[in-house]
């Protein structure tokens, strides 16, 4: 058992107030310092690697179990079984679109210590939740409004995709639809396309009829922001079901109104002041991704300092590290470019096997993957994720023999 050295400040023009406490937290391999200053923002000082990052795992949780839990849900595609059988298609779709490769050689991609240094967070999130198991009255009062209390985490909850700055499926498919109803140049009058003009002539093999099913149905659904009804809560501020159902809707039409004029309305930018057009004679670099405004908020700002870190910025609170922010060294920033990073994949089907499918003039067999999910007041769903070599079957026409 080591310890966890906790400084507070609270700082004014005039002064600084100071209230330290100590804490214990299992799986430390040596005491680390940490400061918090006055905007909140926790300063953590370690003699190792190790201990840095489960330090900020602990931390960050401790600031937003409620937000780790929910990811967590998310990721997992267990949120039926605390909201019941409206989630049940987010599950469906989180579970078939989950990692399901080398792990360790997936995190190692991130960072030569990946493996090590996101099994360190988690630790100290897991550590973190221990703490609330032993004493209850640290749980935030979302828990015991949902009746529910936070699960352990794993590494492969930190890589979710459910909020990953994906791509341009959704308008694949809206323009495909668009040219079968219209045809290839009025969606080209309709629509700005630049820098240049794409091709938007369908493949002939395509059956246009079979595009205005939900082929992206599962995918949708894993990467919809979570809503709570009244009826989720067990005491709830507000239980005039009018009054929810017209804040719900005006909800739903402007996340519909965002997803569909994206191309317009979502982006990010960055620049660059040269070091001798700044005061300072230093480069400065600003930089807006343009992420969603949310409560709790998508940003967790932290400063992290151990032999061989020292660097400070803004990243997301579940995922270890700083995505925004700088060093010793230098700054960085992340931006959304818009390029073609997500295709769909039509499938032709062996009417006499429909787990296979077509390709290169042969049938190949699906990956299947039996599951069962878990729904809250109601009987548990078993449903199968399916394969092929290029990635996760999200539709299933099996009156056409064909999957997407």
């Amino acid at each position: 058992m080591k310890k966890i050295l906790f400084i507070f400040l609270l700082a004014t023009s005039s002064l600084v107030a100071q209230n330290k406490s100590e804490l214990i937290a299992s799986g430390l391999q040596q005491p680390v310092e940490i400061i918090r200053d006055e905007f909140g923002v926790n300063h953590i000082y370690a003699k190792n690697e190790h201990d840095l990052f489960f330090a900020q795992g602990y931390c960050a949780a401790k600031d937003r179990l409620f937000q780790f839990e929910m990811w967590r849900r998310q990721a997992t595609g267990t949120m039926a079984e605390l909201l019941g059988a409206k989630e049940l298609l987010r599950d469906q779709g989180t579970r078939l679109f989950r990692f399901r490769g080398d792990l360790k050689k997936e995190l190692n991609h991130y960072h030569p210590h990946g493996a090590a240094i996101i099994q360190a967070f988690t630790d100290g999130i897991n550590s973190y939740i221990a703490a609330t198991e032993a004493n209850p009255d640290l749980l935030p009062l979302e828990f015991t409004l949902l009746k529910t209390k936070p699960q352990r985490w794993t590494a492969d909850v930190v890589i979710s995709r459910h909020q990953g700055l994906l791509g341009n499926i959704g308008e694949e498919v809206q323009f495909s639809r668009w040219v079968a109803a219209m045809g290839e140049q009025k969606v080209k009058e309709l629509v700005v396309f630049e820098p240049d003009t794409p091709e938007l002539k369908l493949d002939p093999a395509i059956d246009q009829k079979l595009l205005n099913n939900p082929v992206t149905e599962l995918y949708d659904a894993f990467r919809k922001p979570l809503t709570f009804t009244p009826a989720d809560i067990s005491i709830s501020a507000n239980l005039d079901w009018k009054e929810y159902e017209s804040l719900a809707s005006a909800d739903e039409q402007s996340y519909q109104h965002l997803m569909a004029t994206e191309r317009s309305t979502i982006g990010s930018n960055n620049w660059i002041v040269s070091p001798s057009l700044s005061k300072s004679g230093f480069p400065l670099l600003a930089n807006d991704p343009h992420r969603a405004i949310a409560a709790p908020s998508l940003r967790y700002m932290v400063h992290l300092n151990a032999p061989g870190w020292n660097v400070v910025g803004g990243g997301e609170p579940t995922i270890p590290g700083i995505s925004i922010g700088h060093n010793d060294y230098g700054a960085w920033g992340l931006t959304i470019f818009d390029i073609d990073a997500e295709d769909l994949y039509v499938y032709q089907l062996n009417p006499q096997n429909q787990n296979q499918y077509k390709y290169q003039g042969k049938w190949e067999d699906m990956r299947v993957i039996k599951d069962t999910i878990r729904v809250k007041d109601g009987s548990p769903a078993y449903v199968e994720h399916r394969y092929t070599r290029h990635g996760p079957v999200t539709y299933f026409a099996k009156e056409n023999n064909t999957a997407y």
